[in-house]
């Protein structure tokens, strides 16, 4: 019987660490690091000019130090990049772009000013502006 006592008070003492560990390391990821969203417009596959709402194949946030790119549908290959405020490419990559597939692209080395970052292939040309 005391050993059924003490084993269900340790229990009862690990449980209740465990719920201030939860909590504690629920802080850490409540506090994620902001981002803003990349509005972009361009010619879809049905080649209409238009701006892009939630619908969008690709959904891009804008972070401190990268761009997070996220494919919604697949678009194939595709070419993205990024151009400084005087035309100069200052990022480019092919990817073979498939839905839920993600993107990050490191800014951290970027000089203050406005970028575009354009996404292109046969199916989309698509582009949208930030600033670092």
């Amino acid at each position: 019987m005391k050993k059924t006592i003490l084993h269900s008070i340790i229990l009862f003492v690990i449980c209740l660490l465990n719920v201030n560990l939860i909590s504690a390391n629920s802080d850490i990821f409540t506090e994620t690091e902001e981002n803003d969203p990349i509005d972009l417009s361009g010619n879809l596959p049905n080649n209409s000019t238009r701006s892009l709402t939630s619908l969008s194949p690709i959904s891009i946030f804008q972070y401190q130090d990268y761009i997070e790119v996220g494919f919604n549908s697949s678009l194939g290959a595709i070419n993205v990049s990024i151009y400084d405020d005087e035309g100069n490419v200052v990022y480019q990559q092919s990817i073979n772009a498939s839905a839920g597939q993600q993107l990050l692209i490191d800014v951290s080395d970027f000089d203050a000013g406005t970028y575009t970052i354009e996404f292109v292939n046969s199916q989309a040309d698509l582009s949208g502006d930030f600033e670092i």
